[in-house]
């Protein structure tokens, strides 16, 4: 029986609510995206450094936050440890590094459990072994952004949630629901017994993103920045998508493609068509 488009297909199953951490921590570096996570999630941060000899301006309001948050603040004018990516530089890290405590992951049942409470269908974005740091974090940023309910990551072959990954995607990563699952092809299936359509995203699709219907329950898979979607995850997609391209191309950098494709899903769902 085909399922419906619309918000009562969505049929949560009471869960506990459980969560994960990332073993140790990471270190994050840069105004803006020490500022964002003190701002929203200062609970994350154990510590931050200020790397100027006279802070001013916005070093100055992350040293007040900090100090009302009841984060230690230090100065340290020393060249401050690397975060495992060779990052880490005054250049880059722009005067201030802040010690980030493991960012907390939903497992695949809190998350379903967090999404029969919404009004609204739900809007889900699951990435296929996304193993550029840079592009995670750009991909995290914009589904903030475009109010994406969750997003689904895999534990193997995908990057970790890093401080490069919190420092693209400017805080984002702190304040999006993120699932990390073991079998991200099992997940969909789950998803689907839920009432939620997967559409995979690959370039040699019928289907354009301009002419499919995302209005009902969606989750988006992106797939890797090489190979796309794996076999087994594409066998769990109810459609394949694809975004048309001119120009000679036939692909994009993950990031865009995402960034395309949930702004036309966003599109939709403000201004549905008949």
């Amino acid at each position: 029986m085909a399922r419906k488009r619309d918000q009562s297909s969505f049929r949560p199953i009471p869960h506990s609510d459980s969560e994960e951490k990332e073993e140790g921590y990471e270190l994050l570096w840069g105004l803006h995206p020490v500022l964002e996570i003190l701002r929203t999630a200062p609970r994350q941060v154990s510590e931050v450094m200020i790397h100027h000899p006279k802070p001013v301006g916005k070093l100055l309001e992350i040293i007040s936050l900090a100090r009302a948050a009841g984060v230690k603040v230090k100065q340290d004018l020393g060249r401050p440890g690397k975060s495992g990516s060779g990052e880490g530089d005054e250049q880059r890290n722009q005067g201030v590094t802040a010690k980030v405590l493991p960012f907390s992951l939903l497992s695949l049942d809190g998350l379903i459990t967090r999404l029969g409470s919404l009004a609204v269908p739900p809007f889900l974005l699951a990435l296929d072994t996304i193993q550029d740091p840079h592009n995670l974090g750009a991909i995290i940023r914009t589904a903030l952004a475009a109010g994406v309910h969750g997003v689904i990551i895999t534990k193997d072959r995908s990057a970790p949630l890093s401080g490069t990954v919190a420092k693209v995607s400017a805080g984002a990563v702190a304040r999006m629901d993120i699932c990390r699952v073991t079998n991200l092809s099992e997940a969909l299936k789950e998803l689907k017994e839920h009432g939620v359509w997967v559409f995979g995203t690959v370039k040699d699709a019928p289907s354009s993103i301009f002419a499919t219907d995302f209005t009902g329950p969606v989750c988006l898979v992106v797939g890797s920045e090489g190979k796309g979607i794996r076999p087994l995850v594409r066998e769990q997609c109810d459609h394949l998508v694809t975004i048309p391209m001119q120009g000679g191309l036939d692909s994009l950098n993950s990031s865009v493609a995402a960034a395309v494709s949930l702004f036309e899903i966003v599109r939709q769902r403000q201004n549905p068509n008949p």
